[in-house]
C-alpha cells in the first residue's frame, strides 16, 4: 500500500499502528499528503461542507484537525473555532496555515475531558482510529448540543467503528439525528442535535 497508510494499519496483520506524528513528519521527506488532506474535490468532502453551511455555528469544536485543510472552511468572521489533533507536527503545520484559528495539541480523552463549551463538534474521519469512540461520543452532549460527523467504514474494516449501523446507533443514543448522508456504502455523514 505504501506512502501514509504504513503510518496508520498494518493491513497484513488487521491492526491498527496509529503512528500518526511519524506520519506527519515524514509527510515531507516521503512525498506525500497523509489522507490527501489538501484534496478538498472528493464528494464527501463537498457534502459535509454543505450540510455544515446549512447553519451558522458561533463556536465550534473539531476533533481530528490534521493540518486544519478542512477546519478553515468552517472559520468565519463572526465565529471562533478550536481544532485539535493528537500530533504536535500537524497543528503546527495547521497553525502556520490559518492564524485565525485556535489549534490545540490535545488527546481525544483530553479533549472529551475539556469545561469549554461549542454550538458543534465536528469530527472527521477520525473516531476509526478511537479505541473508545463510543465513549467520546456520550461525553460530546456536555461539549455541545449540535454534532456533525463523517466516517470512513470500509467493508470488513481494521478501526475501531465496524459498521454505519454501529455510527448511526452510538450517536443516536446521545443525539437526535436530523440528517443522515451514505455515500458508496462506505462514507457516513450525520449531523445530529440534542
Amino acid at each position: 500500500m505504501g506512502d501514509y497508510h504504513d503510518y496508520v494499519f498494518d493491513v497484513a496483520g488487521r491492526r491498527l499502528v496509529g503512528d500518526f506524528e511519524a506520519m506527519y513528519q515524514a509527510e515531507d521527506t516521503s512525498g506525500f499528503d497523509s489522507w490527501h488532506e489538501r484534496d478538498l474535490r472528493p464528494l464527501r468532502k463537498q457534502i459535509a461542507r454543505e450540510i455544515l453551511n446549512e447553519q451558522n455555528f458561533s463556536s465550534i469544536l473539531e476533533i481530528g484537525c490534521g493540518k486544519g485543510t478542512f477546519t478553515h472552511l468552517l472559520k468565519k468572521r463572526n465565529n471562533r473555532v478550536v481544532a485539535t489533533d493528537l500530533s504536535p507536527t500537524a497543528i503546527a503545520r495547521a497553525q502556520q496555515s490559518y492564524g485565525d484559528i485556535d489549534f490545540r495539541a490535545m488527546t481525544i480523552d483530553e479533549v472529551c475531558a475539556m469545561d469549554d463549551r461549542f454550538d458543534l463538534v465536528i469530527v472527521m474521519g477520525t473516531f476509526a482510529y478511537v479505541e473508545n469512540w463510543k465513549d467520546c461520543v456520550a461525553l460530546l452532549p456536555k461539549l455541545a448540543p449540535s454534532f456533525f460527523v463523517a466516517e470512513y467504514i470500509p467493508p470488513d474494516p481494521i478501526g475501531y467503528v465496524k459498521s454505519i449501523e454501529e455510527l448511526v446507533g452510538t450517536v443516536g443514543k446521545h443525539f437526535n439525528i436530523s440528517t443522515k448522508v451514505v455515500i458508496d456504502d462506505v462514507h457516513c455523514m450525520l449531523m445530529a442535535s440534542l
